[in-house]
C-alpha cells in the first residue's frame, strides 16, 4: 500500500493570502519525482491549540507529515512548542545546533541574539535535520504512526534539506521510491480551458489522472501515474498524443538541447518587428551563432513579409513584422522556400504579446527543423493568413 504523506503548512501570513505558498507545490512535485504523491494538504495558522490539535489528528492517519515554517526566533514561530505540546514531551535545549549557531554568526563577525537559542529548543526525543544554510534547523519526530519532519519557511533552506536531509530518511522508511511517476508534455498554442474541455471527457485508465499547470507562453500536461500496469500507461500515453501531440512542443523539461546541435551549422538570420527583440532572446538561449536584427516598420502581412525575405538574399531566415489590419505575420525562409503566415493576438498584456509572437515564430524554426509540417493551427493564435512561396 501507498505511503500516506501529507503537508501543513504555518503561518497567518501564509492563512491569509499575504504571501503565496509557494512551498507546499514544491514540496508535492518534488516528492512526485520520486515517486511519491502527497495525500493532503493542510494550512492553519500561528495558533498552539490548532497546530496541537492538527498534528493530533494526522498523527494517527499519516505515515510521513511534512510541517513547514514556525521555527524562526520570534513569539509567534511555534511549531516545534506545539509538537512538544502534542506528544506531552518538555522543549529542551539542543547542545549541537545552539554550537552550530553560534559559529554562523561568528563567522559573520556578529554576535548571535539571544532570541536565537529558542531555535535550539526542540521537542525532547527529535533528530536534528540539518539546516546548512539557515539558522532554523529542522527536526524529526515519529508520534504515533507519524513521522513529522518540521522545515523552515525559506524556501532556499527547504529546498537543500529536503535534498539533503529529508529525502534520504524517507527512502530509508519507504524504500528507494514509490511507484508514482509522472510524464509531463509541454505544448504550445492552446488554451488550459480548451485542453481540459478536451481531455477531461475521455475515459482514462484506472490510476492515471492529467494534471495542468499554464507556464506561459506554454502549457505544462501532466499523466500522473499511480499504477503499474504498462499496458494502461502506455493506452493513456498514447490516448492523450492522439488529442494534442501535434502542439507538443518538449517532454519531461522545456528545453531544446536537441534544436541547439541543429542550429549549430545554420547560417541563421534573424528580422523582428512586432516582439521587440524577444525572439532574438529566445534563440539565444539555444545559440548565440546567428544574426539578430530589431527592425521597426518591416512589412504587416504574410505576402509582404515572405517577398520581402525572398528579395533579402539569405538561406536560413526568420522574421517577425509589423502589427497589421488582419494581425502580426511571421515568414520562414529556408532554401526550400518562404512559408508566411499571420497571427491574430488577443492578449493585451505587451510582454504576453510579445512572448507569444516569438514562441510561435520559435515554434516554426522547430518545427522545419524537426521534419514537421511548419505551420499548424493555434486556438489562443487564430491564423488569418498563410502563404508559401517555393
Amino acid at each position: 500500500m501507498d505511503p500516506v504523506i501529507e503537508l501543513i503548512s504555518t503561518g497567518d501570513e501564509v492563512l491569509t493570502g499575504l504571501i503565496t505558498d509557494t512551498n507546499a507545490g514544491w514540496l508535492s512535485q518534488r516528492l512526485l519525482e520520486q515517486g511519491w504523491q502527497v495525500r493532503r494538504r493542510f494550512t492553519v495558522g500561528d495558533n498552539k491549540a490548532d497546530l496541537t490539535a492538527l498534528f493530533e489528528q494526522r498523527s494517527h492517519c499519516a505515515d510521513i507529515v511534512i510541517v513547514n515554517g514556525g521555527l524562526g526566533p520570534t513569539s509567534d514561530d511555534i511549531s516545534a512548542a506545539a509538537m512538544a505540546e502534542t506528544a506531552a514531551v518538555p522543549l529542551v535545549l539542543n547542545e549541537w545546533w545552539l554550537k552550530v549557531m553560534q559559529e554562523k554568526y561568528a563567522g559573520r563577525n556578529r554576535t548571535m541574539p539571544e532570541s536565537n537559542i529558542k531555535q535550539a529548543m526542540l521537542p525532547e526525543g527529535a533528530e536534528v535535520v540539518d539546516n546548512p544554510i539557515g539558522t532554523a534547523c529542522g527536526f524529526a519526530v515519529q508520534y504515533n504512526r507519524s513521522l513529522f519532519f518540521f522545515t523552515p519557511g525559506v524556501p532556499s533552506e527547504l529546498k537543500k534539506m529536503m535534498d539533503q536531509e529529508i529525502l534520504p530518511r524517507m527512502r530509508s522508511r519507504l524504500g528507494q521510491r514509490g511507484k508514482s511517476q509522472v510524464r509531463r508534455y509541454f505544448l504550445f498554442g492552446l488554451s488550459e480551458s480548451g485542453l481540459s474541455d478536451q481531455l477531461d471527457p475521455l475515459s482514462w485508465p484506472a490510476g492515471i489522472i492529467l494534471g495542468y499547470r499554464a507556464n506561459a507562453p506554454t502549457i505544462e500536461l501532466k499523466l500522473i501515474i499511480d499504477t503499474d500496469d504498462a499496458d494502461a500507461i502506455a493506452v493513456a500515453e498514447a490516448q492523450l498524443l492522439q488529442q494534442v501531440g501535434n502542439h507538443v512542443v518538449a517532454r519531461d523539461e522545456l528545453k531544446f538541447e536537441a534544436l541547439s546541435a541543429l542550429l549549430h551549422d545554420r547560417d541563421l538570420v534573424i528580422f523582428e518587428d512586432a516582439s521587440g527583440g524577444r525572439l532574438t532572446d529566445t534563440l539565444h538561449t539555444l545559440t548565440p551563432e546567428f544574426e539578430g536584427h530589431y527592425l521597426a516598420g518591416l512589412p504587416d502581412t504574410a505576402e509582404d513579409l515572405a517577398q520581402w525575405l525572398k528579395g533579402s538574399g539569405r538561406a536560413t531566415t526568420l522574421a517577425i513584422g509589423a502589427e497589421g489590419p488582419q494581425g502580426v505575420p511571421m515568414a520562414l525562409l529556408t532554401p526550400d522556400g518562404c512559408q508566411a503566415q499571420t497571427l491574430k493576438v488577443h492578449f493585451r498584456d505587451p510582454l504576453m504579446r510579445r512572448r507569444l509572437l516569438a514562441f510561435a515564430a520559435f515554434d516554426m524554426l522547430r518545427r522545419q527543423l524537426e521534419g514537421l509540417p511548419v505551420i499548424i493551427d493555434y486556438d489562443i493564435l487564430p491564423r488569418s493568413e498563410q502563404i508559401s512561396l517555393p
